[in-house]
């Protein structure tokens, strides 16, 4: 099973791996699997088909280093992908091809995809609208009314 893709060593950047997003835990057939991008050296998602079937992949160790590579492929006993022992990246095209254990596979609904690349800095975020602070709340009432109410 080989992918091609591109990635550049801009990609490869150290950002921060815990991810908070709508997601759940998942695995995919490594033969639906037909594009991919890279988060950063222990982060990737790979795109099933249709396209809006992403997967975020959790790589241990995390040192992934495409270097340019176009490649990738998966290595399981029964052909999905879960994150389980014996689940692995391979580059393909490297000389040693290097393997790397997933250690969490889970399916992005498309809110979770756009939150995972806003954290990365693959996507720009949505404008924050703050809102408008004029200094402390007044809380007024008339004193008039109620003294001629207990007399």
């Amino acid at each position: 099973m080989a992918i091609i893709g591109c990635a550049s060593d801009g990609e490869l950047s150290g950002t921060k791996s815990s991810v908070n997003t709508s997601t759940r835990s998942s695995c995919f057939n490594t033969s639906s699997i037909n594009d991919y991008e890279v988060l950063d050296r222990g982060n990737l998602i790979v795109y099933g088909r249709p396209r809006k079937r992403a997967y975020h992949l959790k790589i241990s160790p995390a040192n992934l280093d495409l270097g340019g590579s176009d490649m990738i492929s998966f290595r399981s006993w029964t052909g999905r992908i879960c994150g389980y022992a014996g689940d692995e990246l391979i580059i393909a095209n490297d000389i040693f091809q290097p393997r790397y254990s997933i250690t969490n596979v889970t399916e992005l609904d498309e809110t979770g995809l756009y939150n995972l690349m806003v954290q990365f800095g693959k996507a720009e975020p949505l404008e924050k609208v703050e809102p408008e602070v004029t200094g402390e709340p007044e809380i007024t009432r008339e004193l008039d009314s109620f003294d001629k109410e207990e007399s």
